[in-house]
């Protein structure tokens, strides 16, 4: 979205001569879709929904894929749900592999961690982390909820903890 918004500041300061299409149409559906990273900064996580046809979308979506619809409605998720699938992570991604406790899973460096997929209310599916469970214990089918989480470093992810139903 950065670079986005880079280019759309570039267009405004140069009298308008040159964002390509491409890019107005990537910060049109950015723009429309900011909450989602707000409100999951707050503790939320949010869907939306298609007013027309009733389609319901996360992560979030600005339109509607299914019947092309531009009103979407703002839903809130309770993040419950069904493990659906998960695996382990041995190779982090590039922001991961710093040699800090930074990550709620790591103690000195990377330690391989679990990541799940759960299925929660409208058949939509949540992926995060599952930082405080041994691989052995995950199970398809657990109940688990998903919540929003801040790094140290202030970037936000997404946790998956078991509910002790």
């Amino acid at each position: 979205m950065w670079e986005v918004q880079a280019r759309l500041h570039s267009f405004i300061s140069s009298g308008g001569n040159r964002m390509e299409f491409r890019d107005f149409s990537l910060f049109i559906s950015q723009a429309k879709i900011t909450r989602f990273a707000k409100d999951l900064a707050e503790g939320r996580i949010m869907s939306t929904v298609c007013r027309r046809c009733g389609k319901a979308y996360y992560p979030p979506q600005a339109d509607c894929s299914s019947c092309m619809g531009s009103e979407m409605e703002w839903k809130e998720l309770n993040g419950e749900g069904r493990l659906v699938t998960f695996t382990r992570i041995h190779v982090p991604p590039e922001h991961f592999a710093v040699r800090q406790p930074l990550m709620p899973f790591s103690s000195i460096q990377f330690e391989p961690c679990p990541i799940g997929l759960i299925e929660v209310e409208k058949g939509l599916r949540i992926m995060g982390w599952i930082p405080k469970m041994e691989i052995k214990k995950i199970k398809v089918g657990m109940k688990m909820k998903a919540s929003p989480f801040r790094l140290p470093d202030g970037k936000l992810t997404i946790v998956l903890e078991p509910l002790n139903t």
